[in-house]
């Protein structure tokens, strides 16, 4: 195997390959921060979160897009055009190079990959590569799975979430089914999550089996976004369901269970209250009674969360008068003081701002040389020591001559 840049953090020497798009650029920019080698193969026209919007003002092009402005950080930038016979020879001595390759074709995609086949090394596809080169964990991200009637079926985010069943689930009770947080792809951000964990897990029982002098053994991960999906949607969806066959009707943004529960207006926006026990009820009941006079929201029944969803329009009521007479930071706040679990659903604007994060210095500045200065997230956690690394998103291409004459 090539050795990797010197970096520093817990995965320190070791190589990743990306050939995803959405489904696999946060797990890959994980692997990066805590210090992997992460080499994007991109196709000359770029990888396609290049192109997706939101795009910096004023800009156009492959690094014009914000996703790839974060998702490609910390990371290294390969052109490769697999149809030509000198980048695929390339392609397959960098593929040797890796200890993870991440890819999304379709199956059939895969198993004819025209730059896989290798008479002498005896297959065709990723079974006849990963067989080449056993120390490699490959972790094939797709619709439906490897096997089974529908491994060659296309899907999107929201197919995925639709053929898990939770889509059924989400939206109002008129209205059509709708996907949790439209185009943010979170379907696409849990798969990339899934596969991070599964690929740094077959990393170190190969290193475990390396130091007790075993072969040194990757493994095929088959990771499929409807699994994901299910997985994701154990309260609402079909995992939920088998267990007690309850239809889960769509209910908009609040929960028919009892109230409040749910999304309620403030002056500026809304909030999120769930107040189940009766010491959250008691105090939301006695913030309102303060507030409007309201003498019948303190009657005893009322704890009763069952007696609370029998009278579900009536309190939900009650509880607006209180919420819109606030912002949602107020509202926070004095629901804190009151212990209310009540919270502001924020937009990402409200989050640039948002007084905590600027507190601890969560944001941080980055420089580009295309961009110019922007503002990114920082990092997902912390640790005793330091490990999240950061780098800016490479330009296309930007280190495909360095990577190759690392081959050489």
């Amino acid at each position: 195997m090539i050795a990797a840049p010197q970096r520093q953090g817990p995965w320190a020497g070791v190589r990743v390959l990306d050939m995803t798009g959405l489904s696999g650029a946060y797990g890959t920019r994980v692997w990066a921060a805590l210090g992997a080698d992460v080499i994007c193969v991109e196709p000359p026209d770029g990888s396609p979160i290049r192109r997706m919007p939101p795009l910096a003002p004023g800009h156009e092009g492959p690094e014009a897009s914000l996703w790839w402005a974060y998702y490609g950080a910390t990371k290294r930038s390969v052109v490769l055009d697999p149809t030509d016979a000198d980048d695929a020879a390339a392609l397959v001595a960098l593929i040797g190079s890796a200890d993870v390759v991440l890819d999304d074709a379709l199956p059939a995609i895969q198993d004819s990959y025209p730059w896989l086949a290798d008479s002498d090394q005896g297959g065709l596809g990723v079974a006849g590569i990963v067989a080449r080169f056993p120390h490699v964990t490959w972790v094939s991200i797709t619709p439906f799975g490897m096997t089974g009637p529908r491994r060659g079926w296309r899907s999107s985010n929201l197919i995925g979430w639709a053929s898990c069943g939770l889509a059924s689930t989400v939206g109002f009770p008129h209205g059509p089914p709708l996907t949790p947080a439209g185009e943010i792809g979170v379907l696409m951000h849990g798969a990339s999550l899934h596969a991070v964990i599964g690929s740094m897990m077959s990393v170190r029982a190969r290193n475990q089996a390396t130091a007790a002098g075993e072969p040194a053994l990757g493994q095929t991960i088959d990771l499929s976004l409807q699994e994901v999906g299910l997985w994701l949607s154990p309260e609402t969806g079909v995992p939920l369901y088998l267990d007690d066959q309850v239809p889960r009707p769509r209910a908009g943004n609040r929960r028919p269970v009892t109230s409040p529960m749910g999304m309620y207006p403030a002056s500026d926006g809304y909030v999120a209250i769930i107040a189940i026990q009766p010491t959250h009820w008691n105090a939301v009941a006695q913030w309102v009674n303060e507030l409007t006079g309201n003498e019948g929201i303190l009657d005893e029944i009322f704890v009763d969360i069952v007696v609370r969803r029998e009278a579900l329009e009536a309190v939900d009521a009650w509880v607006e008068e209180l919420t819109t007479q606030f912002t949602k930071q107020e509202l926070f706040v004095e629901g804190q003081r009151r212990r209310i679990p009540i919270t502001p659903v924020n937009t990402v604007g409200d989050l640039r701002h948002d007084p905590h994060l600027e507190a601890v210095g969560w944001w941080r500045s980055e420089e580009h040389p295309v961009l110019g200065t922007f503002t990114v997230p920082g990092s997902p956690f912390t640790t005793d020591v330091d490990w999240w690394a950061w780098q800016r998103a490479p330009i296309l291409g930007e280190h495909t001559d360095e990577v190759l004459s690392e081959l050489s």
